[in-house]
């Protein structure tokens, strides 16, 4: 008799729409309409926090560019965390001349506030590798909903890895392929 009144038309409905919400929830966060790889990556106009311009397809090594959201205050950030302890390994390819790194911050895109979120302990292995950029037509043109996202671009301006949480033996597979 309890289990027919868990299914209940009332709770029935609740369970079908909290059920859908997760759905819903989930295929926002996963990115589906990301660019995958073997496609063309489309180019950005960059700047550094001194002012220089610069674009993405001015790279003639593999990049490796990440979107990371530092508002996590109503969000989880488990995954910028994860991205963040990935960093040091990431620079390390960048520092042994194997690709080069581009972070794409969610801040407001002035060199001001860029510096200040650096300035956070929790945001310091960020340093030298934070861009400034338009990050609104950066997400349209990657086709992001939700950040982080990581993309490693080749030499030919192509996506070879897309993932929201990279894995460095993948990268390094596919840099080493190169």
């Amino acid at each position: 008799m309890k289990l027919r009144k868990f299914f209940s038309g009332k709770n029935l409905l609740v369970f079908i729409l909290v059920g859908l919400s997760f759905h819903i929830l989930f295929k926002y966060r996963a990115n589906v309409n990301a660019i995958p790889a073997g496609l063309p990556a489309p180019n950005l106009q960059l700047e550094t926090l001194d002012g220089q311009d610069f674009q993405l397809y001015d790279f003639s090594i593999p990049v490796m560019l990440v979107f990371l959201n530092t508002k996590t205050f109503l969000s989880s950030s488990v995954y910028p965390d994860q991205i963040l302890r990935r960093m040091p390994r990431l620079k390390l390819l960048e520092q042994r001349g194997v690709s080069g790194l581009v972070v794409l911050l969610d801040t407001d895109q002035t060199p001001e506030a860029v510096k200040k979120k650096l300035r956070l302990k929790k945001y310091k292995i960020l340093e030298n590798t934070v861009y400034l950029g338009n990050i609104k037509n950066a997400k349209e043109k990657y086709g992001l909903s939700s950040w982080p996202h990581f993309f490693l671009i080749d030499g030919t301006h192509t996506i070879a890895y897309e993932s929201k949480i990279p894995s460095i033996n993948t990268i390094d597979s596919i840099l080493n392929r190169r």
